[in-house]
């Protein structure tokens, strides 16, 4: 009985105009080695550049080949050459491992691996380069991202600019949009100065005025993965990322956040580019200890207490979590508090999480029962104040 074989192909940003890394030439000479040796192909599968990279687990046609896989659908995974698979060694064995296990095995065109200590070295070792050339490239386009942005450039990396500019026709900086321009310095006055009352508006109350005007937002000229609310309507997100952005201020921030963890860097890894400002720094100002203002009020008014407010992310999209309260009718004794992650409520733009929900008065307990656990505990103690 003939083996039945899946072909994979990847391709990367930086494989581009490269012999042979295309993913035409890759599915040809898979093609040619399946059928060499007597394979029938059942499915060929690629994997463009498009948000995908060759360390992430996350590549939709390398996990439909890992469900095929299990679902006993073929024999053979084609593999151009062990980087196509994956660039990272600890990823390169866990993939190879279930297959393996799923009784599926592996052939890589451009060389062949022996099932021995001799053999798995050498693949090993050809793993290791691989990765060695991933992080390397990684460096590279950094540091020359980084340098287009010290000579007076801005570099968004294909994204579109922020609310209320455009970029300028020779490229190199933002220009002012004057429509949307005119919505941010309207946000700054509601938060700052107040309303035709006189009365200063939250976050939330100005994207409902803003969703009441129907006025397009940031995430109207973005459709698909930004996009999560109709047309016109405004989330309390965007409104504070606006607030927050010192760009309108005419100071823009290049390498703020870590790309691969997305965590702020220190600030003085930051470049920094003179932009057109919308508002004056002094408004920008303002409104940041308005901000710090409103926290310091929100914790005097804060109706429930809860251990792990502002402390915990979700474990699995390192989103934020937030506090929620159900109660049924208005009574009070029959409400039920429960810790959520923002990425499984959808408002983390991009990040679909299926973490569930953690009731407040479970998790609040067994953490203060183990924080006690630890300061009553002399002998952690006694080592803690060792170190």
């Amino acid at each position: 009985m003939r083996k039945r074989a899946v072909l994979y192909a990847r391709v990367s940003s930086d494989d581009r105009g490269r012999d042979g890394r295309n993913l035409a030439g890759q599915l040809d000479m898979c093609r040619d080695f399946a059928l060499q040796n007597g394979w029938v192909v059942v499915a060929e599968l690629s994997e463009d550049d498009r948000g995908a990279s060759g360390a992430s687990f996350e590549l939709p046609e390398l996990n439909k080949a890992r469900e095929m896989a299990q679902n006993k659908e073929f024999d053979v995974l084609v593999v151009r050459e062990l980087d196509r698979l994956s660039r990272k060694l600890a990823k390169q064995l866990i993939v190879e491992e279930q297959l393996k296990r799923a009784g599926v095995e592996i052939a890589y065109v451009l060389a062949s691996y022996e099932n021995s200590p001799e053999g798995r070295l050498n693949k090993h070792i050809r793993a290791t380069i691989a990765e060695y050339e991933r992080e390397k490239i990684a460096e590279r386009m950094v540091r020359g991202r980084r340098n287009i942005v010290r000579k007076g450039k801005i570099m968004l990396h294909g994204n579109k600019p922020p609310f209320g500019y455009r970029i300028s026709n020779d490229g190199t900086n933002l220009e002012i949009y004057e429509p949307e321009a005119a919505i941010v310095r309207m946000i700054f006055t509601l938060y700052i100065d107040g309303d035709e009352n006189g009365r200063r508006l939250a976050g939330k109350k100005i994207a409902a005025r803003l969703t009441g005007m129907n006025i397009s937002s940031w995430a109207d000229q973005r459709p698909g993965k930004f996009k999560k609310h109709a047309k016109g309507a405004w989330s309390t997100k965007m409104v504070n990322r606006i607030l927050l952005n010192e760009t309108y201020a005419g100071t823009w921030h290049y390498g703020k956040r870590n790309a691969t963890n997305y965590k702020i860097n220190p600030p003085d890894y930051y470049l920094t580019l003179n932009v057109p400002a919308i508002i004056s720094m002094e408004t920008w100002e303002r409104a940041q200890r308005q901000r710090k203002a409103n926290v310091v009020e929100a914790r005097r008014n804060l109706k429930r207490n809860y251990l792990l407010r502002r402390r915990v992310r979700c474990g699995h999209c390192n989103g934020s979590v937030n506090c929620y309260a159900t109660v049924n009718n208005g009574n009070e004794a029959k409400a039920y508090f429960y810790y959520r992650c923002n990425g499984m409520l959808k408002n983390i733009a991009n990040v679909v999480c299926n973490l569930p929900n953690f009731r407040v008065d479970i998790v609040d307990r067994l953490v203060w029962d183990w924080i006690k656990s630890i300061l009553t505990d002399d002998n952690v103690l006694e080592n803690g104040l060792r170190l």
